[in-house]
């Protein structure tokens, strides 16, 4: 299954007073490299955050970007009353009262101004302490959303390397058709030309080494181990498209082999048609190196 390097992941999420975002954007890298960027309060969640995306980025450069704002219009805070020390704070003032003979009854405002009575409790305390986990669990799904991405995008990938290789395979199959025909021909052409050079010259050419020196010059020319070499490297691309792990450095090693046999045969075969099609196979060659650039 081939995976594409560039794609992008984004959760947001609110929970309380608090809201939490994740972006994820991966791009093409020649190696592996995941940056995270957390608000400080949260930077000790940094490496396991960089191993929930690394699952999703085997290759290319992937930038995190996770922030925690607090909603100021949501009430983030309630009041919550201790009955039992304003109970204690009423029963002293009436024994105080009766033991000086005061007449100062405490009211409800003199005891929401008296210490332990009134206790203010943030709603992020309540949520404090599984705020890591939420965090965690938002770049899990942002990393799945990315991966969903990377795979749709490495399906038209492969989809197009498909018929790509198809078309350089039908092509090499036409030149490999030629291949007897083009050494017959190049062997006939250097026979042709020995013979009217001689017929100039006064020495007799010995016909046992004319024989050789044909052989040679014909094995020159000869292309069948490149195109060979050719038909078992497209054997390993389509046979890479089809592997689960991270094939886009392997992809590319083979695309440039087959550029060398292509050159190769098109210098070789002293065959016009062969030649164009040498050419044609480089040109989209080219193009699928293009496009593997994109793959991890």
């Amino acid at each position: 299954m081939i995976r594409s390097m560039t794609g992008y992941g984004r959760k947001e999420e609110g929970k309380g007073s608090l809201r939490l975002t994740v972006e994820i954007r991966a791009v093409n890298h020649r190696f592996s490299d995941i940056l995270v960027r957390l608000p400080r309060a949260w930077s000790m969640l940094e490496d396991p955050v960089r191993k929930l995306v690394a699952q999703s980025v085997r290759r290319g450069r992937a930038e995190v970007n996770i922030s925690v704002e607090e909603e100021r219009s949501t009430a983030s805070s309630s009041l919550t009353v201790d009955w039992s020390v304003a109970e204690q704070f009423v029963l002293i003032s009436h024994e105080m009262n009766e033991r000086f003979s005061l007449n100062t009854p405490l009211t409800a405002k003199d005891l929401l101004l008296l210490p332990g009575v009134i206790h203010t409790e943030d709603s992020n305390e309540k949520e404090g302490e599984d705020i890591s986990e939420w965090i965690l669990a938002l770049v899990e799904s942002a990393a799945q959303d990315l991966s969903s991405m990377k795979i749709a995008e490495g399906n038209l990938l492969e989809k197009d390397l498909t018929n790509r290789l198809s078309q350089i395979r039908t092509w090499i199959d036409e030149i490999r058709e030629h291949v007897p025909q083009v050494s017959e021909e190049y062997r006939n052409r250097l026979q042709q030309r020995i013979a009217e050079m001689l017929s100039q010259v006064s020495f007799e050419w010995e016909p046992q080494r004319m024989a050789q020196e044909l052989a040679f010059f014909a094995e020159k020319s000869d292309i069948s181990e490149e195109v060979i070499r050719l038909q078992s490297h497209c054997l390993q691309f389509a046979e890479q498209l089809e592997q689960e792990e991270a094939i886009g450095r392997k992809l590319d090693f083979l695309l440039q082999e087959m550029n060398r046999e292509a050159n190769t045969i098109a210098s070789k075969a002293n065959h016009l048609h062969i030649q164009h099609l040498a050419v044609e196979i480089k040109t989209e060659l080219e193009k699928m190196r293009e496009q593997v650039q994109n793959i991890e």
